[in-house]
C-alpha cells in the first residue's frame, strides 16, 4: 500500500440527512436497550464509524453523507436492521416461503434442461 493511500470498503452508502439520522438512531437503540448483547458491540462500532468516517457533500442542492463499508460491515448492518425491524414491526407477509418456493422452482427448471 502506498504511503498516504487508505484502502476503503467496497460498499458505498449514500444517505440523506433523514436516512443518516434514522440509521444512526437505530444503532443507538441497541446501546440503550441491550447493553450486554453481542450485537450491541457491532452496533456501537458501526455507529462510531458512521460518525467519524462519513463524508458530507452536496448533491443537487441536498446535503448527503457517503460512507464506505467493508462487506462484513455491510452484512452486519443489514443483520442489525433486520433484527431491529423484526422487533418493532411484524412482517406483512411470509416472503421467506415465497422465496424458497421460487428458488426450488428455478432449480427444478435448470435440472430438467
Amino acid at each position: 500500500m502506498k504511503e498516504g493511500k487508505h484502502k476503503r470498503g467496497a460498499v458505498e452508502l449514500f444517505l440523506t440527512r433523514e436516512f443518516f439520522n434514522s440509521l444512526v438512531t437505530v444503532l443507538d437503540y441497541y446501546d440503550q436497550a441491550l447493553p450486554d448483547n453481542k450485537f450491541t458491540s457491532y452496533a456501537i462500532k458501526l455507529k462510531d464509524k458512521m460518525m467519524r468516517h462519513g463524508r458530507q457533500f452536496t448533491h443537487e442542492g441536498e446535503p448527503q453523507i457517503v460512507i464506505y463499508f467493508y462487506e462484513n460491515e455491510a452484512a452486519m448492518l443489514i443483520k442489525l436492521m433486520a433484527i431491529y425491524f423484526s422487533a418493532v414491526e411484524p412482517a406483512a407477509a411470509d416472503f421467506f416461503s415465497a422465496a424458497a418456493t421460487k428458488t426450488r422452482t428455478e432449480k427444478d427448471k435448470i435440472a430438467d434442461q
